[in-house]
Parts: structure tokens; sequence; C-alpha cells
């Protein structure tokens, strides 16, 4: 098992509308593990089943497909970031990433409407940085710098840079909870290690993510190393 320490840097404005106010929504302060990992996937083609952009309908998410990958990312967590202005977007289909024409007009499934959809959006600007740890296999390589496509529409152009300020000794990282449990299975085993070693903090986040901060690198090892040493 490897750990690769990384800093991901933000080339343009990241929108992921994780926590809802009164008409709008406003972009997390982290970025999530498993939409990193969905990310380089994507570029990589490492496995097939991340969905075409321009496909018509969206499927249930199925995290478990992820275990099927030989890397992992942790929970990215802020280095430094500023939130943008606070903008209105429109939701209707022919106006946000919908391609499809038939999907417009009468019989179509977003049938024209007299009213428009507005909400409010704020997200994160160009320059924020996050840091974050990848975890692979020993026979699994990456070349750096390498850049993905995060966030709502996929719409932030992000570059991963190896991190080589990182202190394996001192750093701390945050996990999630979610993905212990759905993709690996290993919740139980962490939250054991954890306890013992009176360091288990969560906090609620959305229902994908339930945040495990303050883990060390030890940790991170014990927790996955019968996933990525098997």
């Amino acid at each position: 098992m490897k750990i690769l320490p990384l800093k991901i840097k933000l080339l343009s404005p990241l929108f992921n509308y994780s926590r809802v106010t009164n008409g709008g929504a406003i972009t997390s302060d982290f970025i999530g593990d498993m939409a990193l990992t969905y990310a380089l996937n994507r570029v990589r083609k490492d496995r097939a089943f991340v969905e075409n952009f321009f496909q018509r309908a969206a499927r249930s998410p199925n995290y478990a497909e992820l275990r099927e990958l030989d890397y992992h990312f942790t929970v990215a967590k802020p280095i430094r970031f500023e939130m943008t202005g606070i903008y209105i977007r429109n939701t209707l289909y022919n106006t946000d990433n919908y391609p499809h024409a038939d999907l417009i007009g009468k019989e179509g499934a977003a049938r024209k409407s007299l009213f428009k959809n507005y909400f409010r959006v704020q997200g994160i600007r160009p320059e924020g940085e996050f840091s974050a740890c990848l975890l692979c296999r020993d026979s699994f390589h990456l070349q750096l710098p390498f850049a993905v496509r995060l966030g709502t529409g996929r719409e932030c152009l992000a570059l991963l840079e190896r991190d080589r300020t990182f202190d394996e000794a001192k750093e701390e990282v945050w996990l999630n909870a979610h993905a212990l449990k759905w993709v690996f299975g290993n919740l139980p085993m962490a939250i054991r290690r954890l306890t013992e070693d009176g360091r288990l903090f969560f906090e609620y986040k959305l229902e994908n993510y339930v945040l495990m901060k303050r883990v060390s690198i030890e940790q991170v090892k014990y927790i996955f190393s019968e996933v990525f040493n098997a």
C-alpha cells in the first residue's frame, strides 16, 4: 500500500451545492473522497462504470463500485480558499447542461413552462487549495501533475500535484464514514481503532459525507491495509 500526499489547486470556480439556504445553495468547504475518486477514474478510464456526460438520465449512485479500483482518496480538507460572489442560476432544461432538444417541448421530460426556475448559488474562487492523500496499491502509478474535473456539471478544472511539505508523522487527514461503510465495509473496525486511540471525531455534512477528522497516517494505514495490500 502506498500513500501519496497531494495538493489540489482549483483552476476555475468550484460549485457543488452541499449546503442549502433560503432560496439557494452554497458549496462545501471540502472536496469529497468519492467525488475525487470518480473524477480520477473518469480521466484515466481504469473502469468503465462512470457515466457519459451527455447521458439522458442519471442513474442512482452505486458507491460500492469504487471498490473495484486500485486507489481511493481521503477527503480533501481546505488549505486556503475564498468564496465567490452570489450568483443566480437558471435550472430550466434548455439552459443548464441539457443538450438534448427532444427533452424540451409539449411531450418532453421538461415541458415548457411559463415560469422560470431560479436559485442563488455560491462557490469557491479559482486558486483555492486543498490537501488530500491518494491511497493505492504499490503497483499503481500516477504521473503528476494531473488534471481532473469536479463539481456540479464538472465545470471546475482542478490540478493534482505532489505535496512536498507533507509531514507524515504530524499531518492528520479526513476520512468519510459513508465510504468506509458502503464502499469498503470496514467502518466498525475503523471506529474501534480510532476509539482506542481517543481520536474519534465525527462531523455530519451530507447523507453520503460523514467526516471522520483527526485521523493519523498510521491509523489510515491500519484501516486500509486489507483493502490495498490484498
